[in-house]
């Protein structure tokens, strides 16, 4: 049972955690004109750090809340009970049909809709594929679910949760230094429809299902299934303008 002073540690974590995050981004890209971040392109070595930098943040956070107390596992989408024999990873079997029912519907949906908006777009490149993409889904689903946990816990409302959690992520993505570089060519465009749709499938699914792990395997879908059929595009419409070319970066 989490009592006051352990929610009261949980923003302060949240919080920190924001503004840090948000901070160290934007410091990252803007000293000297991004050359930091060049180099760490550019250095097997600097690769390596920043990979490193983005587990702690996007997972280590979340972990050592989880650890110490701050949050718990119900909170985190992680089940009731991790230990129970009767349960597969904190989930009854029962649990485990209906949860993955529902992300059926919500991934068939959603990829509809992200083919029906393909038409309309000029034609662009699938990029969602292989281990960035499974990275990409465990990154953004322990961040996203952590932003969630405060507010749910402090306002003892899950939709309040997810509807505050979902700005602060938002908020992130304004923030980064290369936000407005993300509208720039048909591939950035569509990327970022993409992640629009992984970021409110997830805030459904916690509310549905409560189950990290689902959100996790929705996310992967919408990512590998949708950035296909936003690619499929419109022939006749093409884009030729050039524009950054990398995936979004997290958070």
């Amino acid at each position: 049972m989490l009592t006051t002073s352990d929610s009261l540690m949980l923003l302060l974590i949240t919080v920190l955690s924001l503004i840090t995050g948000t901070a160290g981004v934007i410091a990252a890209y803007r000293y000297r004109d991004g050359r930091l971040i060049r180099n760490v392109d550019q250095s097997p070595y600097g690769v390596i750090v920043r990979e490193t930098l983005l587990f702690l943040f996007m997972v280590g956070i979340p972990f050592v809340a989880l650890i110490s107390g701050a949050t718990g596992v119900d909170l985190m989408a992680l089940g009731t009970d991790l230990a129970n024999p009767d349960h597969v990873a904190g989930f009854t079997f029962a649990n485990w049909v209906r949860g993955f029912g529902v992300v059926v519907v919500a991934v068939t949906g959603i990829v509809l809709l992200l083919r029906i908006i393909g038409k309309t777009s000029p034609r662009g490149k699938p990029w969602a594929t292989g281990a960035q993409a499974i990275r990409d889904a465990v990154y953004n689903e322990a961040h996203w679910v952590f932003y969630r946990n405060a507010p749910a816990l402090l306002l003892n409302d899950p939709y309040w949760g997810v509807v505050i959690g979902t700005a602060a992520v938002l908020i992130e993505w304004f923030a980064h230094p290369l936000g407005g570089g993300w509208l720039h060519s048909i591939e950035s465009r569509q990327r970022l429809v993409l992640r629009l749709a992984c970021l409110l499938c997830s805030a459904f699914l916690y509310l549905a299902t409560q189950n990290l792990w689902l959100m996790i395997l929705a996310d992967l879908s919408i990512q590998v299934f949708g950035s296909r059929v936003l690619s499929m595009g419109n022939v006749a419409g093409q884009d030729t303008r050039s524009g950054p070319t990398e995936r979004s970066p997290a958070p």
